[in-house]
């Protein structure tokens, strides 16, 4: 994910943010809600399953098994 700390409204969780997950699923195309809430318009972008580990989000002393599933757009995230 993108390590972006915007001014105004997102929905990017901020302990995702400089996170690495893996995709799982494509959504489909939607109006982003970060530029729609402030009436900027609808920015059609699609909007993704991604899959993080417990580990990769709350470090070592997670468990190896645990993930936690967001659903995130593609203004998020930082595709290498």
């Amino acid at each position: 994910m993108r390590n972006h700390n915007p001014e105004t409204h997102t929905r990017l969780p901020g302990y995702l943010r400089g996170k690495l997950g893996i995709i799982e699923a494509d959504y489909g195309v939607f109006a982003f809600p970060d530029t729609h809430a402030h009436g900027l318009g609808e920015k059609p972008q699609h909007c993704y399953s991604v899959r993080f580990t417990a580990r990769e989000l709350w470090g070592g002393t997670a468990s190896e098994r645990d993930t936690l599933r967001v659903d995130v757009f593609d203004d998020y995230m930082d595709l290498a």
